[in-house]
């Protein structure tokens, strides 16, 4: 994985001061204070926990052909990103899939499911740490009953992941018997997968999880190159550039676009700080969205997520490989839009595979870590969004 600060010209520096406070944030980080279990491989997920996850997920592999996921928000969104990014856009008729609920209140969605998989085995996953979250809650009690109107023994198609000793979910789990993993306590949601939360989705899909693992594990010591990420886009909200453009070329890479949306947003978007991500897919937004990034409001830049080897496909008429002309159209970009004054910053990875995405969702959390430290937030509450939940929880009374 590579960290690309061409085109931000005059933000790529350290200050003295800057260096002090993040050597005081990096022995804070060390010493895993608060919330900081995700730093370490074994303590989001120990060995005994990665081969129960891999038993597990081929046992019911063997069993269903589609795989419900329930969850919102971090619980989600990570495994989503990785399935997401390394399954063909086309897949075989024999691949299991792996469909997402629980992250909206769509009634038409989830009636359209119900009818999608009448005809077929299917297994759900619900992950919540307390299992009182609104949106997952719903997909889960529909979900649920239409299994228990087909099947007696349909608790051997539910696998919980919720916190070890609370909550509603544990205790159904408990009650149902229900086969269950944990929530690790000292992560959040948002930097939740690379443990149970995401590891299980993930390797249900069939991807290998040992190598997303070892990608991570890799990028142990990668403070020196993060902090450098997080101090540019320190700098750039500083002079007003208060939007990120989190740029694709790729478009399986578009969940992944949104996972890193979440983790920065959540993560530094608090007392009024923090820039503003926004999923942004290339080549397709050069054609609308492409012309504000050059001549609009000079209040954006862009952080380009750049694959360096794809799938071969030659094109004759232009005497270059397709991937080439999308690496070509890339760099020309962002050319033209330093001339516009839309400054890029580019983290390449060598190609699209579980090693390198482990390195990059590693990469990507301690920036976001150190970005909000450099803030002066913390970087692991969400208050901004239980606000909203109190608000829905407050009407929902009323209507008993």
């Amino acid at each position: 994985m590579k960290l690309n600060t061409d085109f931000v010209r005059g933000y790529s520096y350290i200050t003295s001061d800057e260096e002090k406070k993040l050597e005081r944030i990096q022995k804070s980080i060390e010493e895993k204070s608060s919330m900081l279990d995700w730093i370490d491989i074994d303590t989001c997920v120990s060995k005994e926990e990665k081969q129960e996850i891999k038993k597990v997920a081929k046992q019911l592999r063997e069993k269903y052909q589609v795989f419900i996921v329930i969850g919102i928000g971090g619980s989600y969104l990570g495994s989503k990103a990785v399935i997401e990014s390394l399954s063909p856009y086309f897949p075989k008729e024999e691949q299991r899939e792996i469909i997402f609920a629980g992250y909206q209140l769509s009634s038409s969605y989830l009636k359209e499911l119900l009818q999608y998989i009448e005809d077929k085995e299917v297994c759900l996953l619900v992950i919540s740490k307390s299992g009182s979250t609104l949106e997952p809650a719903v997909s889960f009690d529909v979900l649920k009953n239409h299994l228990k109107a087909k099947y007696s023994n349909y608790q051997e198609r539910i696998v919980v992941i919720t916190d070890r000793d609370r909550g509603i979910l544990r205790r159904e789990a408990q009650e149902e018997g229900y086969l269950s993993f944990e929530v690790p306590k000292n992560i959040g949601g948002r930097y939740s997968v690379l443990s149970a939360v995401g590891l299980l989705p993930i390797a249900l899909s069939g991807i290998d999880i040992d190598k997303l693992l070892k990608g991570a594990s890799s990028m142990r010591d990668c403070f020196k190159e993060a902090k450098m990420f997080a101090t540019i886009r320190d700098h750039l909200e500083y002079v007003g550039k208060n939007i990120e453009m989190i740029t694709v070329y790729e478009e399986k890479l578009t969940s992944f676009a949104m996972w890193y949306q979440q983790l920065f947003a959540e993560t530094q978007g608090k007392n009024h700080k923090g820039i503003l991500p926004v999923v942004n897919l290339n080549t397709t937004n050069l054609h609308s969205v492409g012309q504000y990034l050059q001549d609009g409001t000079r209040n954006v830049f862009e952080t380009v997520i750049k694959v360096k080897k794809s799938d071969e496909l030659f094109l004759d008429k232009y005497k270059i490989d397709m991937h080439e002309l999308n690496s070509l159209v890339q760099e020309q970009v962002a050319k033209a839009h330093l001339k516009g004054d839309t400054l890029s910053i580019v983290i390449e990875i060598d190609e699209l595979s579980p090693f390198c995405l482990g390195q990059l969702i590693y990469f990507l959390e301690m920036s976001a870590a150190i970005g909000g430290y450099l803030l002066d937030v913390d970087p692991f509450d969400q208050p901004g969004v239980e606000e909203y939940k109190k608000l829905v929880n407050e009407k929902l009374e009323e209507n008993k």
